[in-house]
């Protein structure tokens, strides 16, 4: 991840209730929008796709989604907010795997000043 795109994300811990985080993120104007992270990428990658009605050409790999995410955010009309819940197993599984797809979003967000990014490690 570069440096201008760290702050485009922000991280919370186990602590924080996925539902006090929604609840904040609609307080401040906001469409939610809650991705479940996978066990591994591919499944991470089919839960973005599901979540976000990608559509059906979507390419399952990470440039994909670097796309399909830039195209979701360039249709919001006013400020947004990703959250990607339950991040911890895969995390712990496969680090390269969740570091990538932090990357995109943070390169996403940092592209689209209207998105707003949480990554809830629980």
């Amino acid at each position: 991840m570069t440096p201008n795109t760290v702050s485009r994300v922000r991280r919370v811990g186990a602590d924080a209730p996925i539902a006090t985080v929604i609840r904040e993120e609609a307080a401040a104007g906001r469409s939610v929008d809650v991705v479940p992270a996978g066990d591994d990428k591919a499944e991470s990658l089919r839960l973005f796709a599901e979540v976000l009605r990608f559509p059906a050409y979507f390419g399952n790999n990470l440039d994909a989604l670097a796309d399909s995410l830039g195209t979701y955010a360039d249709r919001q009309r006013d400020d947004w907010s990703l959250i990607w819940d339950g991040t911890r197993f895969l995390r712990s599984a496969d680090p390269a795997t969740f570091e990538a797809i932090l990357a995109v979003l943070g390169d996403v967000a940092a592209d689209h000043p209207r998105m707003h990014v949480t990554v809830v490690e629980r």
